[in-house]
């Protein structure tokens, strides 16, 4: 075998370029923190990686969605919040509104409250994101959820759509309640009509507690018999009320000496100096209706401000009315509470996001990412490997095959 300078060189500069690749790559390591760089380095370890960036970029979105949903959610909380103490003050207000002793001038004050009140749930109901859109118009959130007539009544512009965001691989988590399920869904007041010998006689509910035991055990909903009681009074100031099968008497007794009559949560009032006389009333319990409460307050507000209404009429218009706003302060209630309920699922959700998504990224670093301790190790080694390389590669260029010689 012939060998010559020239090879010996060759050899030396060979181990000395693969001495500097293997610091280029140790530094490359430490300053990346990665094991590897290509598919080609770690084919396996590179596939794992792409799954778990993949997942873990999944995680950080579904945390996005997650914030954006509880952030949404503490708006509408707020705002049903709001409505249920508006409302509140608006019930307060109505319980004034029946005292005898209240001149013109004071239901007039307390209509300009309804109507403060009124305007101000009206807001409320139009509420608005930092994007300027409406939260409870579902999926029209460009327009407005209530929009007030021409007539001065409000109507709700809302699609009925709720919207939903994905929070985990498995989960979407409704943000927002549309204002027509919510506003336009309200339990009015019951309320009775009367047909027959009802010249000088008002009959209203008195006793919403008395009438709806009554009427859940013979309204028929099916409509497969008619819903209607009867009022039989006699010359000599006797009355029964007979159920709508004809035949139950659920009530009977004397005329009060004021000409009234009081029973099963009912009142019926005989206008002075009509009593005495034989009469038969048709009185037919009405089906159940559900509104929008800024209607009703509406309706509320003409009749305070109305100077030719009777007491007897003002008194049943107010006690409709606070049983109206009692019931929409319930249904905003439950709607609050949901609210509420999937304001915890989020919480739930964030929490187990955030510990998946750790376990992910520790798992992707296990594959992919080098220990700082170790990475700092093999610079130096390598550094040393290097030196000497280069100390050996000084020493034998500075020879030739003659030295041996």
């Amino acid at each position: 075998m012939r060998i010559s300078t020239n090879m010996t060189y060759n050899k030396n500069m060979t181990f000395l370029q693969r001495a500097n690749t293997k610091l280029d790559s140790s530094t490359t390591r430490y300053n990346t923190g990665l094991k590897f760089d290509t598919a080609g380095e770690d084919p396996s370890g590179m596939s794992s990686k792409l799954k778990y960036d993949a997942s873990i970029a999944n995680y950080k979105q579904y945390a996005t969605n997650a914030g954006l949903a509880a952030d949404t959610m503490a708006e509408e909380e707020t705002a049903l919040d709001s409505m249920w103490t508006s409302l509140s003050s608006a019930h307060t207000r109505l319980i004034q509104a029946v005292d005898s002793t209240n001149d013109t001038t004071s239901r007039d004050a307390l209509a300009e409250d309804l109507m403060q009140l009124r305007d101000q749930l009206c807001d409320l109901m139009n509420t608005q994101n930092a994007e300027g859109e409406y939260i409870f118009s579902g999926a029209r959130s460009h327009v407005t959820t209530m929009q007030k007539t021409s007539d001065g009544h409000y109507t709700c512009q809302a699609d009925g759509q709720a919207r939903v965001v994905q929070v985990a691989p498995s989960v979407t988590v409704q943000i927002s309640d549309s204002g027509l399920n919510i506003f336009e869904n309200c339990d009015l007041a019951k309320t009775i009509s009367m047909t027959g010998d009802t010249n000088d006689v008002y009959g209203m509910i008195s006793n919403y507690g008395d009438y709806d035991e009554l009427y859940s055990t013979w309204y028929d909903p099916t409509g497969n018999r008619a819903n209607t009681l009867t009022l039989n009074v006699t010359a000599d100031d006797k009355f029964t009320i007979t159920a709508p099968d004809g035949a139950t008497v659920l009530a009977s007794g004397e005329v009060a000496s004021d000409g009234s009559i009081q029973a099963l949560g009912m009142n019926f009032s005989i206008a002075d100096g009509k009593t005495g006389q034989a009469r038969t009333i048709a009185v037919t319990m009405e089906k159940p209706q559900k509104g929008n409460i800024l209607n009703e307050l509406t309706d509320y507000i003409d009749t305070l401000r109305d100077g030719t209404i009777t007491t007897e009429e003002l008194s049943d218009m107010m006690a409709q009315a606070q049983v109206s706003v009692k019931n929409a302060m319930d249904h905003y209630d439950m709607y609050r509470g949901r609210v509420g309920s999937r304001e915890n699922e989020v919480d739930n959700v964030i929490n187990s996001d955030t510990a998946l998504k750790n376990i992910k990224t520790t798992s992707r670093a296990n594959i992919c990412e080098v220990d700082a301790f170790e990475a700092a190790s093999d610079i130096v080694k390598d550094q040393q490997a290097l030196q000497v390389a280069r100390s050996v590669f000084s020493s034998i260029n500075g020879s030739s095959l003659f030295d041996y010689i």
